[in-house]
């Protein structure tokens, strides 16, 4: 089950506002008193989900208490039956359709498969720090299986926490050359500690980079460096809520020549 902060950052996307900034002056009140709802600091009420359910056209129950929301993704019903074949295992899950994935493996996602169509299908966002997110079937090209030993050393991870993803481009060459596969933890979505993360790009696709916070604690519009590491790429500085973070980069996998 999924926390009423998550709940709440979920249908802001899903509705397409694309900052918290936005989303409050939609909503006639501060941009601090939203974040502190959608970040989990302070909670909300009946009246503020009712509020919230207007703007991004969901049922404020949903945020409430997580009864389902269908709109999110389309392709899955809950309560619909299961007419998936005895013989087809579908061990990531049934919400997400893939089949055939073995039990403790950890999906591969392809890392264009949202582009031009609003991102990754992802069919669940999961708890930060406690559960990773779910992709869609649609979104998985392959999977791994990741020796206990090397789980340990990624700090402990569970399989359904990782999720892999083929690094394109020399953006952040030489520490990611292109054939590189990242092993990204989903439920670190926030950046800090600096570090590598995995985030989805303006197409809808996903890309990695860098990440360093730049503004003070307590500065009312957190400020983050989404840095290349190859120089002919330049650094840009992005508002915290511009970012879109998949996850942190725990281990790379480097291609065979």
């Amino acid at each position: 089950m999924t926390s009423k902060a998550d709940r709440l950052r979920a249908a802001r996307i899903a509705a397409g506002f694309t900052s918290t900034v936005k989303a409050a002056e939609r909503l006639g009140i501060s941009a601090s008193t939203y974040r502190a709802h959608e970040n989990g600091q302070n909670d909300y009420d009946e009246e503020q989900a009712t509020a919230y359910g207007k703007a991004f056209h969901v049922d404020p129950a949903h945020l409430l208490f997580d009864r389902p929301r269908s709109s999110l993704v389309s392709s899955f019903d809950p309560d619909a039956p299961d007419t998936t074949p005895a013989d087809e295992r579908m061990t990531l899950g049934t919400e997400t359709g893939a089949q055939g994935i073995p039990d403790g493996s950890s999906a591969q996602v392809d890392v264009t498969a949202g582009m031009g169509g609003g991102g990754l299908t992802i069919v669940s966002e999961g708890v930060p720090g406690k559960r990773g997110m779910t992709f869609s079937a649609e979104n998985i090209s392959d999977w791994w299986r990741i020796p206990p030993a090397v789980l340990a050393a990624m700090g402990g991870v569970k399989p359904g926490d990782i999720t892999f993803f083929p690094v394109q481009g020399d953006s952040m060459s030489p520490t990611l050359i292109e054939g590189d596969v990242v092993a990204v933890d989903t439920r670190h979505r926030w950046p800090s500690p600096d570090g590598i993360y995995a985030l989805n790009d303006a197409f809808g696709g996903v890309i990695v980079k860098r990440l360093e916070v730049t503004s003070r604690p307590g500065e009312d519009e957190p400020r983050v460096d989404v840095i290349s590491d190859n120089p002919r790429h330049p650094t840009k500085s992005w508002s915290l809520d511009e970012l879109r973070i998949v996850g942190r980069v725990v281990r790379k996998f480097g291609h065979v020549q």
